[in-house]
């Protein structure tokens, strides 16, 4: 769907695609404890929610949060396991307020118009792994352990994190094998390679037109 993104890059596709860690699909993710998820009751701490909450969505306004999923990461001394290595998002990166860490299956909505499909929609949802080098987004060691708190919907949802990151939560279904993360749904969910190469082609062009990560970005309304 989207390999001419790649032809808009000077480095060879093999190249752009490694960056020390493995690319790896949008997952469960999970949002660090802190986080300020937009409600009905005003900006919380996503692990402050409960299962009946109202939870502001992208799409579709008010949606009751169906489960609370939590775990706890625990890092170890030295390196990371690659999987589990959460990147560090400097503040105003994705239009949060504050800076804060993202998992690397976390997915995250971006709009751009290198991905408008057929009916021109411009938004899709990419790992947070793809976004190593966008705007200061970097794996760092995170010097303690994360907590992680998932709200799950009926359906899935897109919602407003710290202000303006727009963060993806799937709908989860039980299965006689466990629990199943699909990508159905009304989002467009980027395989690792196509969303490593949307990120590097926003990346060029931001480069190309030097205004600045939030220049044009739209100033959500503050509200407690």
């Amino acid at each position: 769907m989207l390999d001419w993104l790649l032809k808009r890059t000077d480095t060879p596709a093999g190249g752009v695609m490694n960056s020390g860690f493995p690319l790896i699909p949008v997952g469960q993710g999970g949002f660090l404890a802190g986080t300020h998820v937009a409600s009905n009751l005003g900006w919380r701490p996503v692990e402050a929610l409960a299962p009946g909450d109202k939870v502001l969505t992208f799409d579709h306004g008010m949606q009751t949060v169906v489960e609370l999923q939590r775990e706890i990461v625990i890092p170890s001394e030295g390196d990371l396991e690659p999987m589990r290595c959460p990147l560090f998002v400097p503040r105003d990166a994705l239009m949060n307020r504050v800076p804060m860490w993202l998992m690397p299956d976390q997915g995250v909505l971006l709009e751009s118009e290198l991905v408008e499909d057929a009916q021109g929609d411009p938004f899709a949802i990419v790992p947070g792994c793809a976004l190593e080098g966008f705007r200061g987004i970097r794996r760092m060691h995170p010097g303690a352990q994360l907590e992680l708190v998932t709200p799950r919907f009926a359906e899935d949802q897109v919602i407003y994190l710290e202000a303006g990151m727009l963060g993806y939560s799937a709908a989860s279904v039980n299965l006689m094998c466990g629990r199943v993360f699909t990508e159905r749904g009304a989002y467009q969910v980027l395989g690792t390679d196509e969303a490593r190469g949307l990120v590097l082609s926003m990346m060029a062009e931001e480069d190309y037109w030097p205004a600045g990560p939030a220049a044009d970005a739209v100033q959500p309304t503050t509200w407690m």
